[in-house]
């Protein structure tokens, strides 16, 4: 299976997002975009994966590793979980 290349950095952030358990309104506002915004990429990353539902996006991520350690996200994760950057 190939990513859809228009996956880009925020759909890897909402990812992360979507992992650590926040709301669509929570993500949004980290992100600073609307709760909708974030329900329409959630909406076209299960598109581009195949899949029909949030749970099975999940499970997909976690199938592809696409969250893995040295992926695109893990740069973003601590920012994005509220933690400050490591060695800070």
């Amino acid at each position: 299976m190939v990513i859809d290349e228009r996956m880009d950095d925020v759909d890897f952030r909402i990812l992360a997002l979507m992992r650590e358990g926040f709301s669509d309104a929570t993500i949004g506002r980290k992100l600073s975009c609307g709760h909708r915004t974030i329900q329409r990429r959630i909406c076209q990353m299960m598109n581009s994966l195949g899949v029909t539902g949030r749970f099975a996006l999940g499970l997909k991520v976690a199938e592809l590793n696409l969250l893995a350690a040295g992926e695109i996200v893990p740069a973003h994760a601590g920012e994005l979980a509220g933690h400050a950057p490591a060695g800070s």
